[in-house]
């Protein structure tokens, strides 16, 4: 037994084992902090023309580069058609129409069209041509930046935001908004 005032073994352990606790819960809480701080964002980067954009990695489904796109008469300018994925009939969406931006996309029937980019949501599906593919690049949440007050109203809807990657500018598309079925009024 032990004197009173004097800490016994149980007291050291007790004491120890109450400051590994207490450290513990510190550590889980800054690692809870760095988490909630650390949300990032994983972009699929493409370019039309001279400009670089990205999809949201989470609406991308694949990447299609060899593919015959079928015609259809009286669509809007920027669907270029349809193709078959595995049995499943996309439409083929030419972005850089849909935008406004110029782009060496061909349109001429039988030509061979550049890698297509298959987005999805919960409404829709579709191929989106673009002139090129880049990297993958994972951004910082707070790194997107709102859409330019400088685009068009037109130009503006279509892109969510953008971030600065590599020293350019990358425009994030709004998947919602270039998904929208045609004709969806709700």
């Amino acid at each position: 037994m032990c004197a009173a005032g004097t800490p016994g073994p149980e007291d050291l352990e007790s004491a120890q084992f109450a400051e590994v606790l207490r450290r513990r819960a510190e550590s889980l809480a800054q690692e809870q902090e760095e988490e909630s701080q650390g949300d990032t964002l994983g972009l699929l980067l493409f370019r039309l023309a001279e400009e670089w954009y990205a999809f949201p990695v989470e609406g991308v489904r694949e990447i299609h580069n060899e593919y015959k796109v079928t015609r259809i008469p009286r669509v809007p300018e920027h669907i270029l058609g349809v193709i078959n994925v595995r049995g499943e009939i996309l439409s083929v969406m030419d972005l850089a129409t849909l935008i406004g931006v110029p782009s060496r996309t061909v349109r001429d029937i039988g030509a061979e069209l550049p890698s297509a980019i298959i987005v999805a949501n919960e409404k829709c599906v579709s191929a989106v041509v673009v002139d090129e593919i880049g990297d993958i690049a994972e951004v910082q949440g707070d790194a997107v930046e709102p859409s330019l007050s400088t685009l068009d109203r037109a130009r503006a809807e279509f892109i969510g935001g953008s971030v600065y990657l590599d020293n350019r500018l990358v425009g994030i598309v709004n998947l919602e908004k270039v998904l929208e079925p045609i004709g969806d009024t709700a």
